[in-house]
């Protein structure tokens, strides 16, 4: 009896089962609207050998700003003055706004420009190294009709200030003005003993514009350099030299050095520069 109790029961559950199991095949399917569907976000795929290309460029370094540009006037000095690299006895020495003699240099062979026989040189002084060639210069041009005399040579470290102020009031006290026509103490060639400022008769040995127009201002421009006398501040380089054309104004340097600069058709500062 027991056994066929137990059969009952298990037929029974089978019944059951079949008949649950019928009822769920026949329920309706809900139709599932895309919606509802929520796929998940598409993510960018990046090839690995674009991710070594990004690796391998290199980060921009941002650029240092530019320190301030000072800007300066061709007439004016820099603010770092150096001391003149060569002796003020040498005819190379380089001295302008940048480079100075200093207040203690002063030439040891100085002797009367007179001796050279130029007009008016009893009152100025000059190296005796300057002397001989000077003398040559002016019978030359005597010989070809043309008078020099003389408006300044040799100058000392203190009578250039009083030039400088000379200059300086002349010029309503404005240091522009001035310094594109004086050298400050220290800075002027006449310093060395070797540069003179040369006029003539035909303007009453006056000095200044008036002379470059003079017979004499000519016949220096073409020949002082055979002479050993080259023009310090030529026409047109004024942005190069500093101070405005003088056409009066020459530099000793030597025959040698004379011909040498005139075959490398530089002027002086440049030549000096190269020189120094």
């Amino acid at each position: 009896m027991f056994a066929i109790d137990i059969l009952k029961k298990i037929t029974v559950s089978i019944l059951f089962s079949l008949l649950f199991a019928q009822y769920e095949t026949n329920l309706p399917v809900k139709e599932i609207k895309k919606e509802e569907v929520i796929s998940p976000p598409k993510q960018e795929v990046v090839e690995e050998s674009k991710v070594i290309e990004e690796v391998k460029k290199p980060v921009p370094i941002p650029p240092k700003p530019n320190k301030p540009q000072v800007a300066t006037n061709w007439w004016s000095y820099p603010q770092d003055i150096k001391q003149a690299t060569r002796s003020g006895d040498d005819l190379l020495v380089l001295v302008n706004k940048e480079y100075t003699l200093g207040s203690e240099y002063a030439p040891s062979d100085l002797v009367s420009a007179a001796n050279s026989g130029i007009r008016k040189g009893q009152q100025y002084m000059l190296r005796n190294v300057v002397i001989n060639d000077l003398a040559e210069l002016v019978n030359a041009a005597k010989n070809d009709g043309i008078d020099l005399s003389m408006r300044s040579g040799y100058r000392s470290y203190q009578t250039q200030v009083s030039t400088y102020q000379y200059w300086l009031r002349h010029n309503k006290n404005v240091v522009d003005d001035a310094d594109k026509i004086s050298a400050r103490a220290g800075h002027s060639q006449h310093q060395l003993g070797t540069a003179v400022d040369f006029s003539t008769s035909e303007i009453q040995d006056g000095i200044g514009g008036r002379f470059q127009n003079t017979k004499a201002a000519k016949w220096l421009a073409e020949n002082a350099w055979k002479y050993g006398f080259v023009i310090s501040f030529p026409k047109g380089y004024e942005s190069i030299t500093g101070y405005n054309y003088e056409s009066w104004h020459y530099r000793y340097i030597g025959k040698a050095n004379a011909q040498e600069m005139i075959n490398s058709g530089e002027i002086l500062e440049i030549y000096l520069r190269g020189k120094n």
